[in-house]
């Protein structure tokens, strides 16, 4: 199966300090349906309050807006890499940097986002490699003949990618390299730890109440 994709988001509020990371698995995201989601994800997040970026309710509304797609008006049910991480025992002889960004199926690339307090959002999207690009560049590179209407792409659909990509590069900013390379390299093991504790009490708490 194609159009296997990734989404990441990273958000770091003033009050916890340490980063807090989305990682999105999607089975069908692809092309525009990957710009259509980053446009209205950083539409989103720049109409919050960033005083409350360290407001759970706040952060999981950010991570679950990317499931939706306004444009087609549908929603992605994406899995979660980090719990899938912790569930899989196997996957414990990779590190979990490694897991998380390299060891994804994926087709069609993948899309990180960045939030701080202080800072505009910051974003890119990558080829399978990690290789950055900007949203027209992600376009040329996944489809290619994306300006061209077709019998699965109108010229509808053609226009609503191109506002949706001047929205991306006037409200958010790409990426540098070494940015990125943070991003991929920073040390998540504390949140995958807290994740770990918290699931192994949800499943005491469900062996409780079956008793």
């Amino acid at each position: 199966m194609g159009e296997r994709s990734q989404i990441y988001i990273r958000i770091t509020d003033n009050y916890n300090k340490k980063p807090k990371l989305y990682a999105k698995y999607f089975g069908w995201n692809f092309g525009e349906r990957m710009i259509s989601r980053a446009r209205y994800g950083i539409e989103y997040i720049n109409r919050q309050n960033p005083d409350h970026y360290s407001i759970d309710s706040v952060q999981e509304k950010i991570n679950k807006i990317f499931d939706v797609n306004f444009d087609m008006k549908d929603v992605a049910i994406s899995s979660d890499i980090l719990k899938e991480y912790i569930e899989e025992e196997w996957y414990k002889d990779y590190g979990i940097n490694e897991f998380i960004f390299n060891m994804q199926d994926n087709n069609d690339g993948k899309l990180f986002i960045d939030i701080n307090e202080n800072d505009k959002v910051k974003y890119c999207f990558t080829d399978y490699n990690l290789k950055i690009f900007s949203p027209i560049q992600y376009m040329n590179w996944n489809k290619e003949d994306w300006r061209k209407h077709s019998e699965y792409f109108s010229t509808e659909d053609i226009e609503t990618c191109k506002k949706n990509i001047e929205y991306i590069k006037k409200n958010a900013q790409l990426m540098t390299k070494e940015e990125l390379q943070e991003f991929i390299t920073f040390d998540y093991s504390e949140q995958i730890n807290n994740l770990k504790s918290l699931l192994q009490q949800n499943e005491k708490d469900r062996e409780i109440c079956d008793d």
